[in-house]
This record gives C-alpha cells, sequence and structure tokens, in this order.
C-alpha cells in the first residue's frame, strides 16, 4: 500500500509529488520481526552446531591416532 503525498509551496503550487514509502517500511520491518527464529529456535540450533563440531573432532582424533599407530608399527 503506497500512499501518494504531494507538498505544495506558499502559494498553492505543486513542488512535489510521490509516494509514501513509509507503509512498505513498516511492512517490511513486521516481516522481518516475524521470521526472525525465537530464542529456542537459534539454541536448538547452536547446540546442533556443536554437536556436529564435537562428532568431526572425535573422527579426527581417531584417525590421527590411527596413523600415529600405523607408522610405529
Amino acid at each position: 500500500m503506497i500512499v501518494p503525498i504531494a507538498k505544495y509551496d506558499a502559494e498553492g503550487r505543486c513542488v512535489k509529488a510521490g509516494f509514501s514509502l513509509r507503509p512498505i517500511a513498516r511492512a517490511i520491518k513486521r516481516a522481518k520481526k516475524e521470521l526472525a527464529p525465537s530464542a529456542e529456535t537459534q539454541e536448538r540450533v547452536e547446540w546442533t552446531v556443536v554437536g556436529i563440531t564435537v562428532i568431526f573432532g572425535t573422527v579426527v582424533a581417531v584417525e590421527v591416532l590411527a596413523a600415529i599407530a600405523a607408522i610405529m608399527m
């Protein structure tokens, strides 16, 4: 929804005609707020990332130990 606006000088002549972008800005702000993840969702994502990192770290550690064991044999 765009609201038409116009500005007039002291003599009543139109000096600027256009549309107000304020309603669009409000709609965008409202949409951003609705699409932002909740605190619970953010916490779940953080714990998921931590879990994946721990699993990858464990796999790398096992591979390094296996490589050391292979060299020592």
